[in-house]
């Protein structure tokens, strides 16, 4: 079953806050449980409503939300945080990564921006949650793949590293077996982007795929590791 994350949104602005609502309900991973117009409300909300996640606006009625961040890693479990701002000094900037924000997003804030933050959320948490025993490419995948080997940067368009490892990651197993939405459920990602890269796989030669007949529905495309 799918983990779905609780989202507080931070924002003064009321037309803003009900955007960012609305596309919050839009997402498949993604509840919003509450709107803090002030620091005041979003103090008291994050201590009931225990959010996973917190979308944060710096410029608040009674204060900035970068000093909101003290509280927030104050808590336990600790949610994590994309800040917005329409402070895009590189003073803010540096504050607001050394208190340990997730993603910081400058206004006025594309929502396909903010679409590409989420879905890097989504691969960081499933990163965290892939294994216990760490290693270098889970710290990669961790710190955002910083270091790109010469192979990933001549993928396609439509095929991004941090994804495609994700997925040649679930076929560590050499048992596996994936249909496109078995394989969106377990990274985080759309069937129609699973579909996209296993179909990528294929042509690679590193999966195969086949038609598989369940009792019930329509046949199904499967894939599995070439041997």
């Amino acid at each position: 079953m799918m983990e779905i994350y609780d989202v507080l949104i931070v924002e003064d602005e009321a037309n803003l806050a009900d955007y960012h609502s609305h596309y919050l309900q839009q997402t498949q991973r993604f509840r919003p449980i509450g709107i803090a117009k002030t620091i005041a409300e979003a103090q008291q909300m994050l201590r009931i409503l225990k959010p996973k996640l917190v979308l944060l606006d710096n410029y608040l009625t009674d204060g900035k939300g970068i000093h909101l961040l003290n509280d927030i890693s104050a808590m336990t479990p600790t949610p994590d945080v994309l800040f917005i701002s329409a402070a895009n000094d590189m003073e803010t900037v540096k504050d607001a990564v050394r208190r340990g924000v997730f993603d910081y997003l400058i206004k006025p804030i594309s929502y396909d921006r903010l679409e590409d933050s989420l879905e890097r959320y989504l691969k960081y948490t499933n990163s965290l949650k892939a294994s216990d025993n760490i290693n270098q490419r889970h710290v990669d995948e961790l710190f955002k793949f910083q270091s790109k080997s010469s192979a990933m940067q001549t993928l396609p368009k439509g095929i991004d590293e941090l994804t495609l490892e994700l997925v040649i990651d679930a076929f560590s197993n050499s048992e596996a077996v994936f249909t496109s939405v078995s394989l969106g459920e377990l990274t985080g990602v759309s069937k129609t982007t699973a579909r996209r890269y296993l179909e990528y796989l294929t042509a690679q030669g590193f999966l195969s795929a086949e038609i598989q007949h369940g009792k019930v529905g329509r046949p199904e495309r499967v894939y599995r590791k070439s041997a």
